[in-house]
């Protein structure tokens, strides 16, 4: 391919928004490799690894999507494969949406291991080499290929892969993109590496150099990626679409839910009723008498003495200060809050997009929305410094009508200790019939 094209391959590439020298000491948690535009440390890496299967990865370090495929794949099935002799993986980093070499270190936690290597690209030639390896005509990254045992890296550009997927979804109508049946599955591509595995004989089996590698295992809770180049918009735009799509979403006049409070090792009945345009009542039945809270509409608010079986009263109070029928993101623009996006976090099995919400009356909140399923699964209510002063968890998502709503959900203070629990056995929908404008939503 010629140099100008492939120059324009990359420009493409640092436009898209839809998806050796070492660096590190050996056995430094972070440790990753930079290469040189010959990437000769990675053939050399790669040929030293010949007779186990090998799985090479082309990734941003600022790109969500590529972030979120690294997580779904260590939980599908490398962490677990980390006494696998047979199996390598090499993650090569390149400097798509903005992406620098500082950004690396951050990324690592989420796929790593004594068998996981990474690196750094500066040039991002590696992508345009595998466009001409693979026939394409678009810049190649977010890409993750599988290599039999036999495979060596001989020449200049890299071999074929044997198997690959891609997360390359912005361009499927593009001539000489990347086919729409190829797409990312974690747990088919874990099916296709196992196959691969089973080719590895043991008798014949060459591991050739050994190459040093971080030792140590993957981190779980807490792992920051502090800097992702997806805009806001992304996971805003994700989380109206997966919980039933603006439209829908605006179609619903109230919500009625019925279920439990648990709090202090006691259950009561719990009742919570929810109506446009921003009326909500909240009520705890203990013994004969209900206590509850209420958002009138009118921007009153009404509190009962729930009798120690609450919320604390501060939190109570905020909580009914920043409520809004259609939730903390719906229509955001139009309600006068701030939203930025922070970058990602691991949250147990979670990768989630992590947000900074300010509302219009100067509530500020973190967000944590599943990358996967565009659901809220946790919001920090910060304080006056910005510390977490209580947290709110939800989970168990189930489908209600065509909606997705979290039927369990959790308060806890700053300092993680749970103060209490809804759980919801039914929750009834009531929707307007009526069309909507069919002008495009954007946030």
């Amino acid at each position: 391919m010629m140099k100008a094209t492939k120059t324009f391959l990359m420009m493409l590439a640092l436009l898209l928004t839809a998806c050796g020298q070492e660096s590190g000491n050996s056995g430094d948690d972070n440790s990753y490799v930079v290469l040189g535009e010959d990437l000769q440390q990675l053939k050399d890496d790669f040929n030293a690894a010949t007779g186990r299967v090998r799985m090479m990865f082309l990734v941003g370090p600022t790109c969500g999507i590529c972030l979120r495929g690294m997580a779904d794949l260590n939980d599908e099935f490398i962490a677990a494969s980390q006494n696998d002799d047979r199996l390598v993986t090499f993650v090569v980093h390149v400097p798509t949406m903005g992406a620098k070499e500082k950004h690396v270190a951050d990324t690592i936690p989420l796929l790593n291991g004594p068998r996981v290597h990474h690196y750094w690209e500066e040039s991002g030639i590696i992508g345009s080499h595998y466009t001409d390896v693979m026939d394409v005509e678009v810049y190649t990254w977010d890409f993750w290929a599988i290599y039999g045992p036999d495979a060596r890296w001989d020449e200049i550009l890299p071999p074929k892969p044997d198997y690959y997927e891609h997360q390359l979804s912005g361009l499927f109508d593009r001539p000489g993109g990347y086919p729409r049946d190829r797409i990312l599955n974690a747990e088919r591509f874990a099916d296709e590496v196992a196959k691969y595995i089973e080719q590895v004989d043991g008798a014949r089996f060459n591991k050739g150099d050994e190459i040093e590698l971080a030792t140590s295992e993957l981190q779980g809770d807490g792992t920051v990626i502090p800097v992702v180049a997806q805009p806001r918009n992304v996971a805003v735009s994700q989380h109206i679409r997966m919980s039933g799509g603006y439209r829908n979403l605006k179609r619903i006049q109230s919500i009625h839910k019925r279920g439990r409070w648990l709090i202090n090792g006691t259950e009561y009945p719990l009742r919570i009723e929810k109506a446009r345009p921003n009326i909500l009542s909240r009520k705890i039945t203990v013994g004969q008498q209900d206590y509850g809270s209420a958002v009138l509409g009118n921007g009153d608010i009404e509190q009962s003495d729930y009798a120690g079986q609450g919320l604390p009263a501060k939190l109570e109070k905020r909580l009914l200060d920043s409520y809004e029928f259609d939730g903390l993101l719906v229509e955001w623009p139009d309600k006068g809050s701030a939203v930025e996006m922070i970058g990602m976090r691991k949250l147990g099995e979670v990768l989630a997009w992590e947000l900074d919400l300010t509302q219009s009356g100067g509530q500020h909140w973190h967000l944590f929305i599943d990358s996967h399923s565009g659901t809220i699964v946790r919001a920090d209510m910060l304080g006056e410094s910005d510390e977490v002063a209580f947290s709110i968890l939800q989970s168990d998502v189930r489908d209600v009508d065509g909606f997705r709503l979290p039927h369990r959900v959790e308060y806890r203070r700053g300092s993680g200790e749970t103060l209490a629990v809804e759980k919801f056995d039914e929750i009834l929908i009531d929707q307007e019939p009526f069309d909507l404008s069919s002008e495009p939503v954007t946030h």
